[in-house]
């Protein structure tokens, strides 16, 4: 996998908050990456030091060997990277179709894939309408056919899927796969947790300025024996059983016995014990992206 995207030691504050603390990492070509943190905690502070729009207190930027040392320099990167933008950004007297010539003209240099992009978000029953007459999702959309329309190598998506239903989220979770096939490195920052799981290689979780875990779906998970609990019934299963010392008990509400040190019959005896709990959903499998930010985040 080629290398585009390297961050060393890269450290942000605020007056007397530190946001970013010797942040490091390496990112390839066709991959996808979650990013996850709560909100203020560094995330949208991230993307922007990546693009430039922020200068760190310490370390530096490395996109496709080139850093943000000279205008040059500075140029080629600019040639290889977008940023989602703002729906603030866009143009009320402008139409759709003129937000997506802009960014083609500005990236790509062409206009030829453009009728592709709005065929493919289905789009073209609007895009030649000015912006001022677009609902919400509509104008979230046009910003994603926007940095398809650029067609960089390196897409920084902030919260992408807001104000989408679940026919846009499909779409644009089927396109970023599309990016993918085509070796683009993509960063998604997103509060649909779920979503991260269906097309996400890792996700990283960002916490007091670094990264405290990666979930890396091409690997092997842990599997655990998952069931939805309330703190009264998981008290009473303490007081009863002996839970092994490496479960866990996720936001008060889901209780987790990780498998791997069980042998057969005893995953059989606890699985019986839980399924006393009448209603109750059991599952058996790896913990997902949303398990992991409850069980960080609270």
């Amino acid at each position: 996998m080629k290398r585009l995207l390297e961050l060393k030691g890269l450290s942000v504050a605020y007056k007397d908050k530190q946001v970013l603390k010797d942040l490091s990492l390496q990112a390839g070509e066709g991959e996808i990456i979650g990013l996850v943190a709560p909100n203020g905690t560094g995330k949208t502070t991230l993307f922007h030091v990546i693009s430039n729009a922020i200068k760190p207190s310490s370390g530096s930027v490395s996109i496709s060997g080139h850093t943000y040392q000279s205008e040059k320099q500075e140029l080629a990167i600019h040639k290889k990277l977008a940023t989602f933008p703002d729906q603030s950004e866009l143009f009320e007297g402008l139409s759709g179709m003129d937000h997506l010539r802009l960014y083609a003209d500005m990236w790509k240099g062409s206009n030829d894939h453009l009728a592709h992009i709005t065929a493919t978000l289905k789009m073209d029953h609007y895009v030649k309408k000015k912006v001022h007459t677009y609902s919400l999702g509509m104008r979230q959309r046009l910003c994603f056919a926007m940095m398809a329309a650029a067609d960089t190598s390196i897409m920084l998506l902030d919260e992408v899927m807001n104000g989408l239903d679940i026919e846009n989220v499909s779409i644009i979770s089927n396109q970023l796969l599309e990016f993918k096939k085509q070796k683009k490195l993509i960063f998604v920052a997103s509060h649909l947790l779920t979503n991260l799981d269906l097309y996400a290689d890792r996700v990283l979780y960002l916490k007091d300025g670094h990264f405290i875990h990666e979930l890396t779906f091409e690997e092997q998970q842990a599997d655990f024996i998952k069931v939805e609990l309330d703190e009264e019934s998981y008290q009473t299963l303490l007081q009863e059983h002996q839970l092994p010392k490496e479960h866990f008990f996720i936001a008060n509400r889901l209780l987790c016995i990780p498998t791997a040190h069980l042998y057969q019959h005893e995953r059989a005896e606890w699985i019986e014990v839980l399924l006393r709990y009448k209603g109750k959903e059991l599952t058996i499998g790896p913990l997902g992206t949303l398990e992991y930010y409850e069980k960080f985040y609270g």
